[in-house]
């Protein structure tokens, strides 16, 4: 539930074939997150280069990414670093569209953004908090005029389910957005239904009973 799972595409933002699909066994969204790892060139024996690609090519993309959130984190925190939890949220909150609009079991979250990314930690637009058992916490957050699109996401690195359970899920959060006109909105949710049709299909909104991550998306 809390690792980064990576697919694989190329230069232009296109799925390459031998990337992995999800759903997780439970339904769980997977990927997480996509990055360019197709036609890469990497160290080779005899201190030679060689192109590539795969997986192994785009996951060390976002590895390179990540340390870098840490490393501008660190630098604005007296060299103290984030718990995991901030870094992968935000790869995920600030990555750009790709496949269906929403998530998807191809892209995960989409194309990840490391300048988006990076901007989110500088800025500061990130909260941390703490929540009971049955317990509501709310947060008000103030949308500057003129924006036209904003994403809300809440993150939580879950504890481990016991082996073989049927859903990983322990702690379930369910976000909810308000707007001061009092409409709320729900988060993106995927069909997990295992046959290509169905989890093929656009993400719909609604409560999300499988993930450790909830994304509200607004225009």
């Amino acid at each position: 539930k809390n690792v980064i799972a990576t697919a694989n595409v190329f230069f232009d933002g296109s799925l390459v074939n031998s990337s992995s699909r999800g759903p997780a066994s439970d339904g769980r969204i997977k990927p997480d997150i996509a990055a360019n790892g197709q036609n890469q060139n990497s160290t080779d024996t005899n201190n030679l280069y060689r192109s590539f690609g795969g997986t192994s090519g785009a996951a060390p993309g976002i590895a390179g990414v990540s340390a870098q959130l840490y490393q501008a984190y660190g630098n604005l925190n007296s060299g103290a670093l984030p718990e995991s939890a901030l870094i992968k949220a935000t790869l995920l909150n600030t990555a750009n569209e790709a496949g269906n609009t929403g998530p998807d079991y191809k892209f995960g979250w989409g194309i990840v953004n490391g300048l988006r990314a990076g901007k989110l930690i500088e800025d500061g637009h990130y909260l941390k908090s703490t929540v009971s058992q049955a317990v509501s916490n709310n947060h008000s957050i103030n949308i500057p005029a003129g924006t036209t699109q904003v994403r809300f996401m809440v993150y939580w690195s879950d504890v481990a389910a016991a082996a073989g359970a049927t859903t990983a899920l322990i702690n379930d959060l369910d976000l909810v957005v308000t707007a001061p006109s009092a409409a709320s909105y729900l988060p993106w949710i995927l069909d997990p239904t295992p046959n290509a049709i169905n989890l093929d299909l656009p993400a719909t909104n609604g409560i999300d009973r499988l993930n450790n991550m909830e994304q509200v998306l607004l225009n």
